[in-house]
């Protein structure tokens, strides 16, 4: 069963008031790696009155400058993570539905009474928490009791240190669904079922494999506090680096009379390296760096670091003898099987 992460950011607003969801996301908006990213959002709150009478049209055009700056602030080169609401970036199934035409408002001192702006957005904003968020966990995800957490790390490393700031921060919020020792809502929900959860950095093909156990390290330095505080709560938890269909395979080139360990493979078309602009047929060989061996270093350095990161197109599958297509080739996707469900195997 597959969905996307940016749903799980949905789980602490189950707990949360319209006005704590205000506040947080109007606190994030200002801090300085989204002050850009967030001002026509803020332009847009600071011509509206909370107090005055709710008007549908103010209310949509809100939800879509909130939706719009959502959006731009997890694009590259920004990749910023931590963007809740998870159904605004991924609508799903929800896709131009009035239960998203809601947003943040700068509500300031006092309570806004019935028939508010306000407590419209207010009531939208409780709505998607019943509706929405609440029977996705209820009903889908709390159902499970093997996870697999797919976590792009290159992308967040690329950018800089807010990215990845901003990225430990969704982990924490992400892994709340596995600290089934809490005495919450959230614990009745999700305590019982809960076993194994394994945090993977994903597009490992993008490096040279003496790169990933380094980049695997980083993944466990990142979540460790919250790694530590799920497996108190009785979940079996593991961080692996891997790439579930591997794009590449490895070389060595030369580099201004040094040999560079590379990966080839065929780069998307559209992607470009050194200026060269591929086209998706051809096939090119890649230095992508190294990640450092210490890795505080790695995350000290996010953004400064000589990484050169392409996406590539999947590999073409030579046949068999019987003409069946041979295997797919994949990076430690075994040792994440053997984890989730080795033990139902025995």
């Amino acid at each position: 069963v597959d969905y996307p992460g940016e749903w799980l950011l949905d789980l602490p607003l189950i707990e949360e008031s319209y006005a704590e969801f205000s506040r947080s996301s109007l606190a994030a908006a200002r801090q300085p790696v989204r002050q850009t990213l967030s001002r026509e959002w803020r332009e847009c709150l600071a011509s509206l009155d909370p107090r005055a009478p709710a008007s549908e049209a103010q209310a949509i055009a809100a939800a879509e400058v909130f939706r719009s700056y959502l959006v731009a602030a997890r694009a590259e080169p920004h990749a910023l993570s931590l963007l809740p609401p998870g159904r605004l970036l991924m609508p799903g199934d929800l896709e131009g539905s009035p239960a998203l035409t809601f947003a943040p408002l700068d509500l300031g001192d006092g309570t806004p009474g019935p028939g508010s702006l306000a407590a419209l957005m207010e009531k939208r904003f409780e709505a998607y928490k019943a509706h929405v968020a609440l029977p996705f966990f209820r009903d889908h995800f709390a159902r499970l009791d093997r996870q697999i957490v797919l976590v792009d790390l290159l992308t967040p490393l690329n950018a800089g240190a807010s990215a990845v700031a901003d990225l430990e921060a969704a982990l924490d919020h992400v892994l709340a669904a596995f600290r089934v020792g809490r005495n919450s809502l959230l614990s009745s929900l999700f305590a019982p079922r809960i076993e194994r959860v394994l945090f993977a950095a994903s597009k490992a093909d993008r490096l040279h494999h003496t790169s990933h156990d380094r980049l695997q390290a980083i993944l466990a330095l990142l979540i460790e506090r919250a790694f530590r505080r799920a497996s108190e709560g009785g979940a079996k938890t593991h961080v692996l680096a891997l790439s579930a269909l591997r794009a590449t395979r490895e070389a060595t080139v030369r580099e201004g009379g040094s040999t560079l360990p590379a990966v080839v493979g065929v780069p998307e078309s559209g992607e470009s390296i050194g200026g060269d602009l591929f086209d998706g047929s051809s096939e090119a060989a890649v230095y992508p760096g190294e990640l450092p061996q210490d890795p505080r270093a790695a995350l000290d350095l996010a953004g400064k670091l000589d990484l050169r990161f392409v996406r590539f197109r999947p590999p073409s599958l030579d046949r068999e003898p019987s003409g069946a297509k041979g295997a797919v080739p994949h990076i430690r996707l075994d040792r994440a099987i053997e984890f989730l469900i080795g033990d139902r195997l025995a």
